[in-house]
């Protein structure tokens, strides 16, 4: 599973950005602040579960870890990452 994962990493990517761009303009097509402040968020930790699908470094804000660290910390960094998308996604401004 987490093989095709990463096969996909560049799909699964754009599906987290497009998703945010639909989501933001759905919800707050007039309101610009709101409009960017939850788009920039969202973009914030959808780059990090990007990261971690294509390899590289996973980072959240000024930590992360790096593409030689250990794969079970990379995992649950990254799961955090889309959990707390997730909850931005959903989450009623």
């Amino acid at each position: 599973m987490i093989e095709a994962l990463h096969r996909y990493g560049n799909i699964l990517g754009g599906v987290l950005l497009s998703a945010s761009l639909v989501s933001c303009f759905w919800r707050f097509g007039g309101d610009w602040k709101k409009f960017f402040t939850v788009l920039m968020v969202q973009l914030w930790f959808a780059q990090a579960v990007y990261g971690y699908l294509r390899g590289g470094r996973v980072s959240i804000g000024p930590g992360g870890l790096g593409k030689d660290a250990n794969p079970a910390w990379r995992t649950a960094l990254a799961s955090v990452a889309l959990l707390l998308y997730a909850i931005v996604f959903f989450l009623d401004f």
